[in-house]
């Protein structure tokens, strides 16, 4: 990790990303104690590296920690300098968790949780993809955009709220033609996008 952060400094990344691990079987407090003293130690290896650490949310399977905000929160809770952590939000992983983002009040709930665990700004990035497998699964398998259990909605509600507009968004689906793939998860993802003047400023992009 100390030196995937060198690497990023030296790229002129503001971020890296990755899951925060598992507990194998140590419990979930032990585990989230040892992740949280993981980076003080890395911390003070690297006392003026500027790269932010996201911790991504994850499905939950076997005993890893992270497919709940409160883990994530907890987590950075206990890390001494938290101003270098924040999480990713990956939909297929929370789907896969167990939080329902497909309708307009499911959306809202969710994040009134990640408010309430983490804090919004803590948001630095998210993953975007639908999801083969239904809620609550704990199963990690990715799918195109509404192609999948989650459905188109749960992108519109969240491409069109303004609380994320600024924060950078990834696609992680299936890419068997990675250059067709991407242009149509991406066409799809940009026709979801309600504001006239995002959408304009993307034209004037292409």
């Amino acid at each position: 990790m100390v030196v995937e952060l060198e690497r990023a400094e030296a790229l002129g990344a503001y971020a890296v990303v990755l899951h925060p691990g598992a507990h194998m079987g140590q419990g979930r407090e032990r585990g989230i104690e040892q992740i949280a003293r993981s980076f003080d130690l890395i911390h003070r290896i690297l006392p003026e590296n500027k790269v932010t650490t996201l911790l991504e949310t994850s499905a939950g399977q076997g005993s890893c920690l992270g497919c709940t905000f409160e883990d994530l929160g907890d987590i950075i809770d206990q890390i001494d300098d938290r101003g270098r952590m924040g999480i990713c939000f990956d939909t297929c992983y929370v789907f896969a968790a167990g939080y329902d983002i497909r309708t307009k009040r499911g959306y809202e709930r969710t994040i009134e949780q990640l408010d309430a665990a983490v804090g919004i700004d803590s948001v630095g990035a998210f993953h975007l993809n639908d999801s083969k497998k239904p809620l609550g699964s704990r199963v990690d398998r990715h799918e195109h955009i509404g192609a999948g259990e989650i459905g188109r909605d749960a992108f519109r509600f969240l491409l069109n709220d303004d609380r994320f507009r600024h924060v950078p968004k990834m696609i992680e689906t299936p890419k068997p033609d990675p250059f067709e793939d991407d242009i149509r998860n991406l066409t799809l993802l940009r026709s979801l996008v309600s504001d006239a003047p995002f959408r304009r400023s993307r034209r004037r992009a292409s």
